[in-house]
């Protein structure tokens, strides 16, 4: 597998200091902001960033609870995962498959501009690791349904 990381992911407690960060500190863009809304009722907050070639990804926890409140609560303002672009997905997951990596689900995320896989975290290296293949060559950013669902997916990770 050849990766590039496509972008790097943060939660943190509050957004809106990350961004002031990263856009007054280390120059990055503000690129987007959305939300994803859970079946929980509970909300995160997120914005990306565009820092050079890759992005940023940020997420705030909103209301009692939830995934991502729930992870900062236990690991505190942190990296959550580092995203990893590939040509092809398939043969990607399944060469990392051979080498011992095992996945948070079985089933990839897929929507119209790009399928998604996290890993579970990986023991040498203590973060979870994304493998994304990006359908349009140059495409950046972040469909709202496929964040909900890897969010969904690292909620026992």
């Amino acid at each position: 597998m050849k990766a590039s990381i496509d972008h790097i992911a943060f939660r943190v407690a509050d957004l809106e200091k990350a961004i002031q960060f990263y856009t007054e500190v280390m120059g990055c863009e503000l690129a987007d902001r959305f939300y994803v809304d859970f079946e929980d009722g509970t909300k995160a907050r997120c914005a990306a960033l565009n820092a050079g070639p890759i992005q940023i990804f940020v997420s705030e926890g909103v209301g009692d609870g939830g995934v991502v409140r729930e992870w900062v609560k236990k690991h505190g303002n942190n990296i959550h995962h580092i995203a990893y672009a590939v040509d092809d997905l398939a043969t990607a997951v399944e060469d990392a498959k051979r080498k011992g990596v095992e996945f948070l689900s079985e089933k990839q995320i897929e929507n119209d501009d790009l399928i998604q896989i996290f890993t579970r975290p990986h023991d040498d290296t203590g973060v979870i690791h994304e493998l994304i293949q990006r359908k349009h060559p140059g495409a950046k950013g972040f469909a709202t349904e496929n964040v909900k669902k890897l969010m969904d997916s690292t909620r026992n990770a």
